[in-house]
């Protein structure tokens, strides 16, 4: 994308969801909603799989925290998928906009208003994370 580094860093904000390739663990491309923003960092960060895993259905504090998105309210999605809000991950705001620059990474859509608060609720409420984690992120 030709597109200076600034314009794209402006576009990443609380519910933005992404594809991107530039996951040195994962061999293909993965949806991912930003949550939350502290400072330069993106966080949240939560996958959007197509099923829940085996090993998260066998846990319940990290299942209570798979989110279903519905198909009807994301076009890019093939079928109703959980977002993962089980992991806090991080990343740079910048490394998102040059991945964006390179074109391995590009914006798909935006989480609902209802989606995204439902999902900060969660994230507040649960256990999962530190109360730093949450003042930071998920308010």
């Amino acid at each position: 994308m030709d597109l200076p580094l600034e314009l794209l860093q402006s576009r990443i904000e609380r519910g933005t969801i992404l594809l991107s390739d530039s996951f040195e663990d994962i061999d293909h491309a993965k949806f991912f909603a930003v949550i939350g923003i502290y400072k330069n960092m993106i966080a949240g960060f939560f996958f959007i799989n197509s099923r829940i895993h085996p090993i998260i259905s066998s846990k319940p504090e990290l299942f209570a925290m798979q989110y279903q998105l519905r198909r009807k309210d994301y076009d890019f999605l093939r079928y109703d998928s959980f977002l993962g809000a089980n992991e806090l991950q991080t990343r740079s705001v910048s490394s998102i906009a040059k991945s964006m620059k390179d074109g391995q990474t590009s914006i798909v859509g935006k989480l609902t208003e209802y989606d995204l608060n439902a999902v900060l609720d969660a994230c507040r409420n649960f256990d999962l994370f530190s109360t730093k984690e949450k003042r930071q992120f998920f308010y």
